[in-house]
């Protein structure tokens, strides 16, 4: 059953349009007719995310809104339709656009968690991103937890200013040395957790599981955010389905490159 007041697939849209727009400062997010357009600065079709707007507009119209802001900005992107504002999407139409399926991921939410069922684990601490040196150690984090190269990354997340509300960065140490990263995006009672990932010689250790619930703790206790919702992949499934995710949506994701011609008249090798 859903919870009371906006359906949980709006609140998981929703939060997901909110965190896409960190990836922004570096660039800018554009409203456009039917969609919100992020542009990260570089050519990175993994952090140039465009989502769709409710109520939603005719996808013809609003792909081609797409194809010409990102041409202009000799930029791929990435396309995230959640499937109740396009439940109708025609392959066939976003091949025409260049747009070529990448995955699916459930959307999920979760109240408050289950007690833990073992203790957190001994000698872990949890920080914020604060400083400079805190953001550059959740760029190398995502780098080689998501296997993105360190130069995009460090221009996407390695800025300490861009780590103000509603973005929160958490760190996971283990004798001083960072093992785990979360990005929490927390707005309207909602925190929508995001980049979350424990180094490979650490995981199933109860990193990810203690972070999370660290960061879920301060968004409700201190920005009146109950209920969490997260995109999962199917590595953190089992841990999401511990702490009491339900699924209520799906995102179909498609990437769109840059037209070689394009890529060739922009000299761009990023």
């Amino acid at each position: 059953m859903s919870p009371p007041g906006p359906p949980a697939y709006s609140l998981i849209e929703a939060n997901h349009r909110l965190a896409s727009r960190f990836y922004a400062y570096g660039g800018h997010a554009a409203s456009l007719p039917g969609a919100l357009a992020v542009y990260s600065g570089a050519d990175s079709p993994a952090f140039n995310i465009a989502s769709l707007t409710p109520p939603p507009a005719g996808l013809p119209a609003t792909l081609n809104q797409l194809t010409v802001h990102y041409d202009r900005l000799l930029a791929g992107s990435s396309l995230w339709l959640c499937e109740q504002l396009a439940p109708h999407a025609d392959p066939a139409l976003l091949r025409q656009y260049r747009y070529r399926f990448q995955q699916s991921a459930p959307g999920l939410l979760a109240g408050p968690y289950p007690a833990p069922r073992r203790p957190a684990p001994a000698g872990l601490t949890i920080q914020p991103v604060r400083h400079a040196h805190e953001a550059l150690a959740f760029a190398h984090l995502v780098s080689v937890i998501f296997h993105v190269a360190f130069p995009l990354c460090q221009r996407i997340y390695a800025n300490p200013a861009a780590w103000r509300a509603p973005a929160y960065g958490w760190l996971a140490y283990r004798d001083q040395e960072a093992v785990g990263c979360a990005m929490v995006a927390a707005a309207d009672g909602v925190a929508g957790f995001y980049s979350v990932g424990t180094l490979p010689q650490y995981q199933g250790r109860g990193y990810g599981e203690a972070l999370m619930r660290h960061a879920a703790h301060f968004a409700a206790t201190r920005l009146n955010c109950h209920q969490t919702v997260l995109q999962s992949s199917t590595a953190g499934r089992k841990l999401y389905d511990r702490l009491g995710f339900r699924e209520f949506t799906t995102f179909t994701i498609y990437q769109r490159a840059l037209a070689a011609s394009e890529e060739q008249a922009n000299g761009n090798d990023f």
